[in-house]
């Protein structure tokens, strides 16, 4: 069951704005809703295929896949869970399957184990009945395999319900603690190991949080539950509260940010639809990266600060975040990003200002300027472990063996950011990955080895912008560390740190 909407109480901050909870319509009480069958589930079928067999991703193919075949409502909805919520749980219902199944999943034909995953997926996890999850995965198979695939179907799935639920659970906990986690929620050992590790940093740091195993499963847990909606209002663009009255006249609820001063939280529906994120007024945007992109653009600096950039734009949503802040102060951002398809999407997103000019450049490389840039934002690639439950399919592709070169290409960003802005100037170094090697640790050798700058308090920066008492359990921040976690702030597990340029030695 989905979690509740941050529960917003009213408060003030320092601007003087009230954050009120709007009202929120009733959910609707449907139950055991079926598809329209083989057209909706072939189309997962062929989704998902693609996924596991070209390394798709899910969320580039299903949505224009729907639009075509003129899937909408509660078709398109019911596609969506499956599609996404099988990729979720994918790890959990291999082990079943081995549970049942006499071949070993490794053995098993690439369309046929699809096949499998979606069954479960409806069986465990869906308000499908069971008759009608066993038979249309059945005529799946047939349809799409042979009549032998049919078979082993119908017997993979009417073994895993004569398991049941207490026997698949007796069999779990005679795993190892990490195997029992890892089967469970469908996340690699190194990916649990590395999660246990940044919850036990950041705590060790001074940040409000539990880093006990309780936390862990939680954390793990909330990877697999679909994400609510988040939009931003674009300030000087479109007011939040306008943008909430359009979204209600969809028939969606929508309550107010917890993370952001300009978010908002949707229950459902297509926010592509809504004419402001149409014509760029507002856009899709995580809460946490909201509030990173506000810190980038909204904390005090002395001297100059016309003069931006974000050296890892795409696919803009920080950027136009950025720049729609600083256009209200006379402030120019320049929107690097190295691969010309992704600089494409920078300039969609920033199609509505007038402040952005989008270039095309190696980051690490990137040309000095006279004077400096006053801030530099650094949104580095990364392993991608903070957005899990956006893009699943990442849990099973990501290799620990990848590390060493991930932080070795965001060193060397973050020491172009420093070498690039000016004395007294804004570095913002970020990442959507909550694993140390790739932000505490990472940070701390950079500063350590070029002595050119000094990591700064973050909690004051945040309250200029929220009120303390609106974070959901506490802040869950560390002095000079923003760690956010999807089971304690409902945003991706986005990583900051807000960095002052001084002179070598200094």
């Amino acid at each position: 069951m989905r979690q509740k909407y941050p529960q917003k109480r009213q408060s003030s901050n320092s601007r003087g704005n009230r954050y009120v909870k709007r009202p929120q319509r009733k959910a609707s009480n449907s139950t055991q809703w079926q598809a329209q069958t083989d057209r909706v589930r072939t189309l997962v079928y062929q989704v998902l295929l693609a996924v596991e067999t070209r390394e798709s991703y899910a969320n580039l193919l299903l949505p224009p896949r729907l639009t075509r075949a003129q899937i909408g409502g509660r078709d398109a909805g019911f596609a969506t869970e499956l599609t996404y919520g099988t990729l979720r749980c994918q790890g959990y219902y291999d082990w079943i399957i081995e549970q049942c199944s006499s071949r070993p999943v490794a053995a098993l034909e690439k369309p046929l184990l699809v096949i499998l995953r979606m069954g479960l997926h409806q069986l465990l996890n869906m308000r499908v009945p069971t008759h009608a999850a066993v038979n249309e995965s059945v005529n799946l198979a047939k349809q799409e395999v042979n009549q032998g695939a049919a078979g082993l179907v119908n017997g993979v799935l009417r073994g895993a319900l004569r398991l049941g639920e207490d026997e698949l659970q007796r069999r779990l906990n005679s795993l190892s603690p990490t195997a029992r986690l890892a089967r469970r929620y469908s996340h690699p050992a190194w990916i649990i190991a590395a999660y246990r590790a940044a919850l036990s940093e950041h705590q060790k740091l001074g940040a409000e949080i539990p880093a006990d195993d309780a936390s862990l499963e939680a954390l793990l847990a909330a990877n697999n539950r679909p994400p609510y909606i988040n939009l931003v209002a674009r300030p000087g663009l479109i007011e939040r509260e306008d943008l909430a009255d359009r979204v209600e006249e969809s028939e969606q609820d929508v309550a107010y940010s917890t993370l952001s001063p300009w978010g908002l939280i949707v229950s459902g529906g297509d926010p592509a639809d809504l004419e402001a994120v149409i014509n760029g007024q507002a856009a899709v945007e995580d809460q946490g990266s909201q509030l990173i992109a506000g810190l980038a653009a909204e904390y005090p600096l002395s001297g100059r600060d016309k003069i931006w950039l974000d050296l890892c734009a795409g696919p803009g949503g920080k950027t136009a975040l950025m720049a729609a802040l600083g256009r209200e102060r006379g402030a120019k951002v320049f929107a690097n990003e190295i691969s010309p398809h992704r600089a494409k999407l920078v300039e969609d997103s920033v199609k509505a200002l007038d402040n952005v000019e989008v270039v095309c450049k190696d980051g690490t490389d990137f040309p000095s300027r006279e004077g400096g840039f006053d801030r530099v934002l650094v949104d580095a690639p990364c392993t991608g472990l903070g957005a899990l439950r956006r893009h699943p399919e990442s849990r099973y592709r990501s290799r620990n063996e990848t590390i060493p070169e991930i932080t070795a290409l965001q060193a060397r960003l973050l020491g172009r950011a420093l070498d690039v802005c000016r004395e007294g100037g804004l570095v913002i170094y970020a990442t959507c990955s909550p694993h140390p090697a790739e932000t505490t640790f990472l940070v701390e050798r950079v500063l350590k080895e070029r002595g050119d700058g000094q990591l700064l308090d973050l909690k004051v920066a945040i309250g200029q912008l929220i009120a303390a008492d609106t974070w959901p359990s506490g802040l869950g921040c560390a002095d000079k560390y923003l760690q956010l976690w999807p089971h304690i702030h409902s945003s991706d597990a986005m990583f900051a740190v807000l960095i002052a340029k001084n002179r070598k030695g200094v």
